[in-house]
């Protein structure tokens, strides 16, 4: 064999295995946004082919079922990826070496150590140390399967326990300050602890989501409900919270709403939207002057400390949706969900 086809064959082997374990440390231990390049193209790829069929749907109950396969497409198919480059890395490595002369006998080989069943072990000492390393990574191929999915399946969990809790009160059609009326009708008008509540979700949205962006395209069990909507809801309501309401809640309401608005900012920012518009450039969304008069005379009628100059604090409210609602209709077209299927996330061109 060629000296330099054999370096050239263990160096291209060997950046495979460091490629390899470069993504598998940064998808499983290494905290920090951006993830891994593998795993994002993965996940882009996946979205892609399975956003192409729900896109046909005429239904979003019917969009949701093709979303569903999402997850346990993309986990399958970045296993499968990390499988590939191992075992090609390696087998380029056992033929270099020449513990196989065979390029074919150092897949068989490869593959032997890689699934561990040990069928085909080379007989002089590279091939099996070189075994040995490799059974190891397939190992830890499996131990991710098993430890982390779990994980991933208890932040799904949490994020849609609260998203079911808000549609239970504002319901599937919400309108606009629905919850709103419902604290005030609950007597939790001045309790910050649902806002703590909701401070959080937004903080573990935004954590979970930009780690792992395939995420965001899991449904929830529950026939067309959405995350989205429920951050849109929980947003405009602590919007609407701060600008127009003499509660004692407003300290952690306020804290809530930035928390949440720069939630949708990283996640929008995730999607792969670098065009993002100014937050501070205005927008028209079809919530206007007459939805908000009608809120605040609603809550009136129910007793809730509304704020006397209703044009100042109609004058905020903008100025607080303005810094989110830009990212609603991006992020919606990137979950697949119809605008007048969700028309809280509507922007309407002027």
């Amino acid at each position: 064999m060629d000296p330099l086809l054999r370096i050239g064959g263990s160096l291209i082997g060997l950046v495979m295995v460091l490629a390899f374990l470069r993504s598998i440390i940064q998808v499983a231990l290494i905290n920090r946004q951006g993830g891994d390049w593998l795993a994002r193209h993965v996940g882009r790829l996946v979205y892609r082919t399975i956003a192409r069929v729900a896109r046909r749907r005429c239904s979003y109950d019917r969009i949701q079922d093709a979303l569903a396969w999402i997850f346990p497409i993309y986990i399958l198919s970045l296993i499968t990826s990390w499988f590939a480059l191992v075992q090609a890395g390696f087998s380029l490595l056992v033929w270099s070496s020449q513990a196989e002369h065979s390029l074919l006998q150092a897949v068989i080989a490869s593959g032997s150590a890689l699934s561990t069943l040990g069928f085909l072990t080379p007989p002089d000492i590279a091939g099996q140390l070189l075994a040995i390393p490799e059974g190891a990574m397939g190992l830890g191929i499996v131990v991710f399967l098993f430890t982390f999915i779990p994980g991933y399946q208890t932040a799904i969990q949490a994020r849609e326990r609260k998203v079911a809790w808000l549609y239970a009160r504002v319901g599937a059609e919400s309108g606009n300050f629905e919850l709103v009326e419902w604290l005030q009708l609950s007597g939790r008008l001045h309790d910050s602890d649902v806002w703590e509540d909701w401070e959080e979700w937004f903080r573990n949205l935004a954590q979970n989501l930009t780690l792992a962006p395939v995420l965001a395209f899991v449904p929830t069990v529950h026939a067309n409900q959405t995350w989205l909507i429920a951050a849109a809801v929980v947003l405009d309501t602590a919007s609407f919270f701060v600008s127009a309401l003499d509660a004692k809640a407003q300290p952690a309401a306020g804290l809530c709403y930035t928390t949440g608005a720069r939630a949708l900012r990283l996640i929008a920012a995730q999607f792969g939207n670098h065009h993002l518009p100014d937050a501070a450039k205005p927008a028209s969304s079809h919530l206007g002057r007459p939805i908000f008069d009608s809120g605040c005379d609603r809550l009136v009628a129910l007793g809730a400390p509304v704020k006397s100059n209703r044009d100042e604090s109609w004058q905020r409210f903008r100025e607080l949706r303005q810094e989110y609602e830009a990212y609603l209709p991006k992020l919606a077209n990137g979950l697949l969900l119809p605008t007048h299927h969700a028309p809280l996330l509507r922007i309407d061109d002027v």
